[in-house]
């Protein structure tokens, strides 16, 4: 049985994208710019680590469980993507978290 070549340290890579992401959110959120949930500062802090860490991790899973290895530039689409779907879903059931 031949042995496949797997990712290196993909969570690593999916969790730099989360890190990258929050960073970017904190500074939007600091210039004004926020989703429309959050209530307030300390509640948007938690929120937003929440929502990059969920992407991060479920991309590195991905990446470590293929058979074949992911390029960085697959791994930050995987991310964006699956950060783009978490934040909508976080949007659409808000009203129901109250």
């Amino acid at each position: 049985m031949a042995e496949t070549e797997r990712t290196q340290s993909p969570y690593v890579k999916a969790l730099t994208c989360s890190a990258i992401a929050f960073v970017l959110a904190i500074g939007a959120y600091f210039l004004g710019y926020t989703l429309p949930s959050f209530k307030s500062a300390s509640d948007a802090a938690s929120r937003l680590l929440a929502l990059v860490l969920v992407p991060g991790l479920v991309v590195g899973l991905f990446a470590k469980k293929s058979p074949k290895t992911w390029p960085l530039w697959l791994i930050i689409g995987a991310f964006v993507i699956v950060l783009i779907a978490v934040t909508v879903v976080h949007e659409m059931t808000a009203s129901m978290r109250v």
